[in-house]
């Protein structure tokens, strides 16, 4: 079943301790609900909830009903948020080839998926290096 961009796409940055702070259950539900109303895409960034979000809607979505083949998964890597996480001095931007491979493969285990079907660099940097990412 080949799955495409919903016309409305889920944003979850709230939905964990940023906001909202919803329990597997109330997750469950609310990814149900979007399944309903045809939203099946999900926006998630590595920072979100200090790095804490994409787990708790990982591991939501694996107890959902849902399949994965059913929704379409966006995360955004780039920002270095220092929080209780990673204790990092300063807020910046890395787009080395080693964070964004360490930021997919850390979403990819706290999604509980094997794949993301869009990856995205979160507020790109004028500085980076476009050719090098």
């Amino acid at each position: 079943m080949l799955v495409k961009l919903s016309p409305i796409i889920a944003g979850t940055m709230n939905w964990g301790i940023w906001d909202k702070n919803l329990n597997t259950k109330e997750m469950i539900h609310l990814i149900n609900l979007c399944i309903e109303n045809k939203i099946t895409t999900f926006d998630h960034a590595d920072i979100y909830g200090g790095y804490t979000t994409e787990a708790a809607f990982g591991a939501a979505f694996k107890s959902s009903p849902v399949k994965r083949d059913a929704v379409f998964f966006i995360s955004k890597c780039g920002i270095q948020m220092p929080c209780e996480a990673r204790p990092l001095a300063v807020k910046h931007y890395d787009y080395s080839a080693e964070h964004i491979r360490m930021s997919v493969e850390n979403s990819l285990r706290n999604l509980n998926t094997d794949y993301l079907d869009v990856l995205l660099l979160h507020r790109p940097s004028p500085l980076m290096h476009a050719e090098s990412i």
